[in-house]
C-alpha cells in the first residue's frame, strides 16, 4: 500500500516559516531603534526643561528652566540598562536645597515615556 502525501504539511511549515522571518526582522528593528542616552538626555529637555552641558573643569553639568530662572541640578547617580529591545533610563539629581529629583523612563522603538 502506498502512502498518499499531502500539501497541508507543506502549507503549515511554510506558514510558520513566514512567522518566524517576520518575528526575526521585528526583533531586529526593535534592537535597531532602542534609544541611546543621548536620544534620553534630549527627552529631558523636552520634558522636564532640564538642559544638558559640557564644562571642561566640572565635567557634564545639568540645569532647569522653572518659571524663566535657571537652576543648577547636580547629578548623584543613575542608571541605563539596554535590554536589547526596550531600555530603562533612571537619573537622581539634587538642587541647590538638596531636594532629590528622581527621573525615570523606559524607551523602546526610538520613544521615551515617564515610568
Amino acid at each position: 500500500m502506498r502512502r498518499k502525501y499531502s500539501q497541508r504539511g507543506v502549507k503549515r511549515g511554510a506558514g510558520l516559516r513566514t512567522a518566524m522571518v517576520v518575528f526575526v526582522v521585528l526583533l531586529v528593528i526593535l534592537v535597531m531603534t532602542n534609544p541611546n542616552e543621548e536620544k534620553f538626555v534630549a527627552w529631558l529637555a523636552s520634558e522636564y526643561d532640564i538642559h544638558s552641558s559640557y564644562n571642561v573643569s566640572e565635567g557634564r553639568m545639568f540645569t532647569q528652566t522653572i518659571d524663566g530662572e535657571e537652576k543648577i541640578l547636580h547629578y548623584k547617580g543613575g542608571h541605563i540598562r539596554h535590554m536589547g529591545i526596550f531600555s530603562t533610563y533612571s537619573y537622581l539629581f539634587s538642587d541647590h536645597e538638596e531636594k532629590e529629583i528622581q527621573i525615570e523612563a523606559v524607551g523602546i522603538m526610538n520613544m521615551l515615556w515617564n515610568r
